[in-house]
């Protein structure tokens, strides 16, 4: 498969001579992409071993490769800073026995929404960064992961699976807002959809039916009750939000994206630790946040803001109860934290 062209020259070359400690943000970024770096090589070194479209394999392969180069990276950073290493994910939480439970389109589809989530968090996390290491480690991993994400978007355009945001029929004449009625949605006459409201619900189906199927493999296999139901209720989550704005698109005659395979088989036998699932849940709940937050802001009616609220108030319980959950069965790792100062006096009086 051929690489595509990636300008690497304004990538950070020259180590300045003045070298100070970690920062707060810095320190926290580097901590939670230890993370999910980790969580995200195991997985899908699990994934490629069951995978049979050799294309979609060695994207795979190439992506436990890249995550865990980033793992032994930013260990490189925080262990001369004599900075604890999160435990974060290992052979343990994974079993490479475990048979196929997931279709290699899911593979392919799993791969494509993880680098529209990890590019614009390692954006963010390099916002936050002033050492010149820490800079150099996001700004190489926003360029891989470019790269890496052409990679998997020409593999699904080659095979005919990319599902392709809508074409529309637009006006063909410039012009400005004059009526404040462009805002409106609940009552009277709503206006047809911008491109931005169209592309912004077809968006948020696509990753939530991805994710459903996702949590669909992780309800299948779990052995506990609590993390069952929990999956349960995410799952309906999903639906509700596929639902929600796929009613947006029908009332434009817009087509609402649909899979045409059937992505989770009928496997019982786990092949990750709850605490991988519950953390990669965890880390779509973050994404899906960052996510909404944002769409929310390209929609103008108010009918369609008010769907955004709703959603993002919902899916905020759930991800603090997953946390809970964590934290009930030892799963939650705790960030770096500051020294708690009263501790330290009352050890001392």
């Amino acid at each position: 498969m051929e690489k595509p062209y990636i300008d690497e020259s304004n990538i950070i070359t020259e180590k300045p001579s003045f070298d100070p400690g970690l920062t707060s943000s810095e320190i926290a970024s580097l901590w939670n992409a230890y993370l999910y770096v980790s969580m995200i090589s195991v997985f899908i070194k699990y994934l490629s071993l069951h995978i049979q479209d050799s294309d979609i394999k060695s994207l795979a392969e190439n992506a436990v490769q890249l995550y865990e180069q980033q793992a032994k990276d930013i260990r490189n950073i925080m262990e001369p800073d004599n900075l604890p290493i999160p435990v974060g994910f290992t052979a343990e939480d994974v079993n490479l026995e475990a048979p196929r439970l997931y279709s290699d389109l899911f593979c392919n589809y799993y791969l494509f929404c993880l680098e529209r989530f990890i590019i614009p968090r390692n954006a963010f996390n390099l916002g936050l960064s002033t050492r010149y290491d820490v800079r150099e480690f996001f700004n190489r991993s926003i360029v891989s992961s470019l790269g890496y994400f052409d990679n998997v978007t020409n593999t699904l355009l080659s095979k005919g699976l990319y599902i392709r945001y809508p074409n529309i029929n637009l006006s063909e004449t410039i012009d400005f807002v004059k009526k404040q009625n462009f805002l409106t949605g609940f009552l009277g006459e709503k206006r047809p959809s911008l491109a931005q409201e169209i592309a912004a619900s077809f968006h948020l189906i696509f990753l939530n039916s991805v994710g459903k199927n996702l949590m669909t493999g992780f309800r299948q296999v779990t052995r506990s009750k609590q993390v069952g139901d929990y999956l349960e209720r995410g799952i309906k989550l999903a639906n509700k939000i596929i639902d929600t704005f796929s009613a947006h698109l029908k009332e434009d005659d817009i087509p609402v994206p649909m899979f045409w395979d059937t992505m989770v088989t009928d496997s019982v036998e786990p092949p990750v630790s709850d605490k991988l699932m519950m953390f990669h849940i965890g880390l779509i709940n973050t994404c899906g946040a960052m996510d909404y937050s944002l769409l929310s802001t390209l929609n103008f009616r108010h009918d369609l803001k008010a769907k955004y609220l709703l959603i993002m108030a919902e899916a905020g319980d759930f991800a603090e109860d997953g946390t809970n959950i964590m934290i009930d069965n030892g799963w939650f790792e705790e960030p770096p934290r500051i020294i708690n100062r009263k501790e330290i006096i009352n050890k001392v009086h």
